[in-house]
């Protein structure tokens, strides 16, 4: 079974940058909306795999949402956090079956390093999700503006803004998985339909996909 990628420490320097931190808890609100995340959430037992610095889970915490995430890595510092945080693979989740009624994984797809690894993430995340749950992926597509964007912070042109610096350190450190990725992301419908998962929704932005999707009835 493939595992997800261990980062680098000039990756997590970049990630875990104050810059960084901010963008997202700027930005995740609005992303978290057009999943439907954010709507009748209270009660809801929700598992956010690879959730990184929590900034997705911090914001449902508002919502009443009965919050968890996993994460290879323990957060930076001794944080209080509004969410149970469990530092494992999201490709072996130490969780019985059907406990949740949301998975949820951001931007992440990609660090399970090839579809092998994204496979093992989603049959996980099928055994654990309730009958009547749902599986919700935001991630990057392929695109002209987004390779433009990708070449332009790779080629450090925009390091003299803080943020594009640190998602240029970002994506040097993982240019061989993220064009990979980008490559090849339309096999993840094949590989959700592998996966005893149905689409419901598919919304693409500028940059992303939201994705929605829901278990299919074993037979």
């Amino acid at each position: 079974m493939n595992s997800p990628r261990e980062e680098s420490a000039t990756w997590l320097a970049a990630y875990h940058s104050e810059q960084l931190q901010r963008r997202r808890r700027s930005t995740y609100g609005r992303k978290l909306r057009r999943l439907g995340l954010m709507e009748n959430a209270a009660g809801l037992s929700t598992l956010d795999i690879a959730c990184g610095s929590g900034e997705a889970l911090t914001l449902l915490a508002d919502q009443g949402a009965r919050l968890f995430g996993i994460d290879l890595y323990a957060p930076r510092g001794p944080l209080a956090e509004p969410f149970h945080r469990t530092v494992g693979d999201g490709t072996r989740l130490p969780f019985r079956d059907a406990t949740f009624d949301r998975v949820l994984c951001m931007h992440s797809l990609h660090h399970f390093r090839s579809f092998a690894g994204i496979e093992s993430l989603l049959r996980e995340a099928r055994r654990v999700l309730k009958g009547q749950g749902a599986l919700f992926l935001l991630d990057h597509f392929d695109s002209f503006y987004l390779q433009l964007i990708f070449r332009t912070l790779e080629a450090s042109c925009l390091d003299f803004l803080p943020a594009a610096k640190s998602f240029g350190a970002q994506l040097r450190e993982e240019r061989d998985i993220i064009f990979w990725w980008l490559a090849n992301w339309r096999t993840l419908f094949r590989v959700l339909e592998d996966t005893g998962f149905q689409v419901r929704s598919f919304k693409k932005g500028l940059f992303f996909f939201y994705l929605v999707c829901n278990p299919v009835e074993s037979r």
